[in-house]
């Protein structure tokens, strides 16, 4: 079972407060580099892409387990 991040359909901004469409979230075990899974659901039965693809207004489902160390990148690739 899958427990909730942050929230149910996080939302991401760039620096001037705009959406951050088609952003990426790459999530990692916390304090490594270590890939971590994510989940689409609650239940934790279909696994997000890592990183994870913001949709245009900046948001994504993202559920898990534990703890983790999550990297918020732009569609270009830039932290």
């Amino acid at each position: 079972m899958a427990v909730l991040i942050v929230a149910p359909r996080l939302q991401f901004f760039d620096n001037n407060g705009d959406p951050l469409a088609n952003g990426k979230i790459y999530t990692y075990e916390a304090g490594t580099d270590t890939p971590k899974a994510t989940y689409t659901n609650a239940a934790g039965n279909i696994s997000n892409a890592n990183p994870v693809i913001l949709d245009s207004a900046g948001r994504a489902s993202i559920w898990g387990t534990g703890s983790y160390k999550i990297v918020v990148k732009t569609s270009a690739d830039v932290t």
